[in-house]
């Protein structure tokens, strides 16, 4: 199994990062411990000859190298590294990118071996077992980060709708006003006086449904 050199992209802003994908992230980043294990257990079972385990081994690192694929490139709505934070989680100075590239290699080469009955297979297959337990360490600490980022945006993002809120109430307070104003000047004037009454009476109306709209918005985010 090959494993391709990772693309230079430019990362997407945080903003596009729904809460949805930020799950699915953090279920992706786990469930790599989880794989890694996996791996290791069917290569011996293979290694001892268990009918399917190396079959399903295989199986196994694929799903692995594809999810690591994605975390770290993004693919089908996955945004990748979308955060400096992310970023020096694989590729700073633990090398956790590199680490895991060499865990798929070693499997890869651990499973081909078994798969031909090789001289060297238990060697392989002894330095695949070991490698396991460090890797798990940084896996770990890589779903980390993704939970203090979900939690940092989500934080984020809700003072942005707490902003936008402020400034939809202010608005909508001064066209309220506006409006008003509007209706008691038009109730000095004459015929065009009272057809800017029409106006005013109007604006008055939107405004509300603006201020409806606000307490409707308020009350769904409260209650998310």
């Amino acid at each position: 199994m090959s494993i391709t050199k990772e693309r230079v992209q430019a990362p997407p802003s945080e903003a596009d990062v729904s809460s949805e994908a930020l799950s699915s992230l953090i279920n992706m980043a786990g469930r790599q411990r989880m794989l890694s294990q996996r791996i290791a257990l069917k290569a011996m079972l293979a290694f001892q000859q268990f009918d399917g385990a190396l079959a399903i081994a295989r199986d196994t690192l694929r799903t692995f190298a594809d999810s690591h694929t994605v975390l770290v490139q993004g693919r089908d709505g996955s945004p990748g590294l979308f955060s400096p934070a992310l970023r020096e989680a694989f590729h700073g100075g633990e090398q956790v990118a590199r680490k895991i590239a060499d865990f798929i290699a070693l499997a890869s080469t651990a499973l081909e071996a078994i798969g031909r009955a090789s001289p060297g297979a238990e060697d392989a297959l002894n330095a695949l077992i070991g490698s396991v337990d460090p890797l798990l360490t940084h896996l770990h600490a890589v779903t980390a980060v993704y939970e203090q980022e979900s939690r940092r945006i989500a934080r984020a993002q809700k003072k942005e709708q707490q902003d936008l809120i402020e400034r939809i109430k202010s608005i909508a307070k001064e066209a309220h006003i506006v409006s008003f104003n509007g209706q008691i000047v038009a109730s000095r004037s004459d015929v065009t006086g009272r057809e800017f009454a029409v106006v005013a009476g109007v604006m008055t109306g939107i405004t509300k449904e603006l201020e409806a709209v606000v307490n409707a918005f308020v009350k769904k985010t409260s209650a998310a």
